[in-house]
């Protein structure tokens, strides 16, 4: 009676919940730098926020302009639409954006004062990049340098 009790127990387990399965967990990903050739060679000009990583140099990993954020992945250029209801950052660049594979955030840090360097405003900020699921498989914390082209 009890191997068909325990059996019944092992039967149950294997069976699950019956719910959908867990998504998988998040790979990460790693933007690679925007620099002057790639902007040129792809037209990506326009006005906007450029976001560069803490002690990651000059070069840029995300470009948040008004209609999208551009990110480049593998060699390849990433375009993801702009959410307009999301906060405005200076230049029509937005806090969020989101299409069926990526959502980019950017973020103020706490505390963070912009500075303003002419016509080039400054402000710490951070980076996320999620999956379609929301799961993290991008954290950077660096600064936004936005200005007008």
């Amino acid at each position: 009676m009890r191997g068909i009790a325990l059996g019944l127990v092992l039967l149950l387990a294997a069976c699950g919940s019956g719910g959908p399965p867990p998504p998988p967990p998040a790979s990460t990903i790693q933007p690679e730098p925007i620099d002057y050739f790639v902007i040129t060679n792809n037209k990506l000009y326009g006005a906007g926020c450029n976001f560069v990583a803490e002690n990651g140099g000059m070069t840029a990993l995300v470009l948040a302009q008004e209609k999208e954020a551009i990110f480049k992945l593998k060699n390849r250029i990433v375009r993801v639409a702009a959410d307009k209801k999301s906060q405005n950052f200076p230049e029509s660049a937005h806090s969020r954006y989101s299409d069926d594979k990526y959502t980019v955030l950017l973020a103020p840090l706490p505390n963070a004062e912009p500075v303003e360097n002419g016509v080039v405003q400054t402000l710490g900020t951070s980076l996320t990049i999620m999956d379609p699921h929301g799961r993290i498989q991008f954290f950077a914390k660096g600064s936004v340098q936005c200005k007008p082209m």
